[in-house]
């Protein structure tokens, strides 16, 4: 019996062998094959991560130092700007056209700044934000030009529900002033003065804004008193935005936020908001 049971282990051991030899043999390729195109893909990927990520850190010396040069030589920093936007592949690439736009309009050149802040807004690869906040600067400085050119530039924003939305109310508020639409401008104004989601200091300026609409329509002549030129000067100042590139396409800002565009002059004064739509440090005060 021991004999016996003996042989029928062996042949037991050997048809269980033959089994997994026959599993192997049928599906042994196909997990040899899984593996290692696991191991190339996740290769790969290191490798494209490890590039991108060196062409970001690359746009981002270059934007500094084009950002310097501009300081020293504006045609020759315009000109180093135009080529990250040109060539880059990165945030830095649009945050290079800000630059410009701003270097334009600090330096008088309104009509080139609204140029380049078109071309950022009419840029389907650029984030979304970056073309809205494009479009309100646009439409600030272009308050001079008209209303139907303001709101042009605003586009969907004036009747959008973003965050730019109390900006682009604003800066279509001023046209309508300067058109002496001083209705629509009462609508606008009231609304942004008393809405919870205003920042405050547009709020404030907004019950400014409302009284001259409310003096304007009582028959004051305004046009001394709505100072457009400020207007343009202060949102075309130059920005210092220092980002961290999360990856294409994308721009997180930690702390550090773009310069804000002052505020439209209103009787000769001016307030400070952030550009990218949020309160500045005077308004969490």
């Amino acid at each position: 019996m021991a004999n016996e049971d003996s042989a029928l282990r062996e042949v037991d051991q050997e048809l269980a062998e033959e089994r997994q030899w026959a599993m192997f043999r049928r599906y042994g390729p196909a997990v040899i094959g899984a593996a290692a195109a696991l191991v190339i893909g996740v290769g790969a990927w290191q490798a494209y991560d490890a590039s991108r990520t060196g062409a970001a850190n690359k746009e981002a010396t270059q934007f500094a130092d084009a950002a310097e040069l501009l300081l020293e030589n504006e045609i020759e920093g315009r000109s180093a700007l135009e080529t990250i936007a040109d060539e880059g592949r990165s945030g830095y690439a649009v945050l290079a056209q800000f630059r410009r736009a701003a270097s334009f309009a600090a330096a008088d050149d309104r009509q080139a700044a609204i140029d380049v802040f078109a071309e950022i807004y009419d840029d389907g690869g650029a984030p979304q934000p970056m073309r809205d906040l494009a479009r309100v600067r646009a439409a600030y400085l272009s308050l001079q030009d008209g209303r139907d050119i303001v709101l042009d530039h605003l586009g969907l924003l004036a009747s959008s529900d973003g965050a730019f939305k109390p900006y682009a109310d604003e800066v279509t508020g001023l046209a309508a002033l300067k058109a002496e639409d001083y209705e629509t401008a009462l609508s606008l104004f009231g609304a942004l003065a008393t809405l919870p989601e205003t920042p405050p200091a547009l709020a404030q300026r907004a019950e400014e804004y409302r009284a001259l609409a409310v003096a304007g329509k009582a028959g004051v002549n305004l046009s001394e008193r709505i100072e457009l030129d400020d207007i343009v000067g202060a949102v075309g100042a130059p920005v210092a935005i220092t980002p961290a590139v999360a990856g294409e396409g994308e721009i997180t800002e930690p702390g550090a936020t773009e310069d804000a565009p002052e505020a439209p002059a209103v009787n000769g004064e001016q307030t400070t908001e952030s550009e990218a739509g949020e309160p500045s440090e005077s308004e969490n005060e």
